[in-house]
């Protein structure tokens, strides 16, 4: 039996080891060990009024607090009973193109793709791709700043509110970053035709993809739950009572199964299922790998989150176009904040974040006190998942010396892309 033990992965959100076991070069174990204190934000809640949710879960991560700062809120506005206008979401969902952006671009070519051409140090890495470097944290730096004037700040937005927003965000500061979109969406191909060039390891291992899917729109906070396996689409709620969460001995994150199945989400999940919705230059970007749709090689989960840095610019403008059509009807500022009173209600939403998809449900009382609250975080999700793929790598890959075997395992994990902080939450 050949023994595989990492006691730190570096360069992932959060703090993680793994233990794999390889036994008759035929049959291997492998097990992600989280290494973060619980954080019981879901028992924090717990008495609070409806409108802390979203400032509070907002601090379940720094890498991406808007996400779970607009799945409160929506999650909040379902059982609260708010129906917002077009002028909200418009602004929301580019207020979650901004996080997707900087997230990625923050991932993809800093933590995961120095993986693919055998650098570990991240100095090394920007002093041998200069340009490269300037390329990417000049796109992520331009999605922070659209992220920040739409929510009010870079970290833990304090703008979007349940009901829509506090202020209108600085129209003349947004119409200047919309201007660079032409610079910026350049910059993000040039970005992802960089990246592709390097080769990923050969891997195929088929499993069931979920992730948002609406007709007509590369579905980031609407539509249903699409499921792979079976083609089916399911609600929120529905997909909620399906998916089943356990917490194994001595562990501080759920894990996720469907139908005692592992499940995947995240870039490669929605580039799987939504292909066909990706704006124009993204579905080229994907196109130049000439890798089919679904893809079941996870590496490729570095190459889905490029490919939606693309997407996010392209939908940006498009968003804008429409928001800043709207901005000249009599009343508009009025369209931004929807009014409302508490109530009992019960609401389940679900967003994807960079990660993957992103689940809250409150119960709230009356007055608005807040008596439930579950949150399923991507990681949680897709744990499963990552431990079945490393299973059947170490198999294939078991006439490896030990260093190899590492350094591939290491790039396995960090293409997923985890995020301990959110699964510990």
């Amino acid at each position: 039996m050949k023994t595989i033990q990492i006691n730190h992965i570096a360069k992932t959100e959060g703090h993680l080891s793994f233990v794999g076991a390889l036994i008759d070069n035929n049959f291997a174990q492998a097990r992600i060990e989280t290494e973060e204190g619980a954080r019981l934000i879901e028992g924090i809640l717990l008495g609070r009024k409806y409108y802390e949710a979203p400032i509070i879960t907002s601090r379940v991560c720094g890498v991406c607090p808007i996400v779970h700062n607009l799945t409160a809120i929506k999650a909040l506005e379902q059982a609260l009973n708010i129906k917002v206008t077009p002028e909200i979401a418009m602004l929301r969902k580019m207020l979650l193109a901004a996080q997707w952006i900087h997230s990625h671009a923050l991932h993809a070519f800093f933590l995961s793709f120095p993986d693919l051409i055998g650098i570990s140090n991240n100095f090394d890495f920007v002093q041998k791709f200069p340009s490269e470097s300037r390329l990417a944290l000049s796109v992520r730096e331009w999605g922070v700043e659209l992220a920040r004037v739409i929510g009010g700040r870079t970290v833990h937005p304090i703008n979007s509110v349940v009901g829509g927003f506090n202020i209108e965000p600085d129209f003349s500061e947004l119409s200047a970053l919309i201007e660079r979109t032409g610079e910026i969406l350049k910059k993000a191909i040039a970005l992802f035709d960089f990246c592709r060039k390097q080769k990923l390891p050969r891997f195929v291992n088929p499993t069931n993809y979920i992730s948002l899917r609406t007709s007509g729109e590369y579905a980031v906070s609407g539509g249903k739950v699409h499921f792979s396996d079976n083609d089916e689409e399911k609600t929120e709620n529905e997909t909620l009572s399906l998916i089943e969460e356990m917490i194994l001995p001595h562990e501080r994150v759920k894990r996720v199964k469907h139908f005692n199945q592992p499940i995947m989400v995240g870039a490669l999940a929605r580039v799987n299922n939504n292909y066909h919705e990706l704006n124009g230059q993204a579905r080229k970007c994907w196109d130049k790998l000439r890798q089919k749709v679904p893809c079941y090689n996870s590496f490729y989960n570095t190459f889905a989150q490029a490919t939606e840095i693309v997407h996010c610019v392209e939908e940006i403008q498009k968003l804008f176009k429409k928001y800043a059509a709207l901005r000249v009807a009599v009343g508009f500022e009025k369209k931004l904040k929807v009014k409302f009173k508490p109530n009992p209600g019960r609401g389940v939403a679900a967003i994807e974040a960079p990660r993957g998809l992103l689940f809250h449900e409150y119960e709230l009382d009356k007055s608005g006190n807040i008596l439930h609250c579950n949150i399923i975080t991507p990681t949680a999700i897709f744990l499963a998942n990552l431990e079945n793929d490393l299973e059947k790598f170490l198999v294939e890959n078991n006439k490896q010396g030990e260093k190899k075997l590492k350094h591939l395992v290491r790039t396995l994990i960090r293409a997923y892309d985890p995020c301990v902080s959110c699964a510990t939450h």
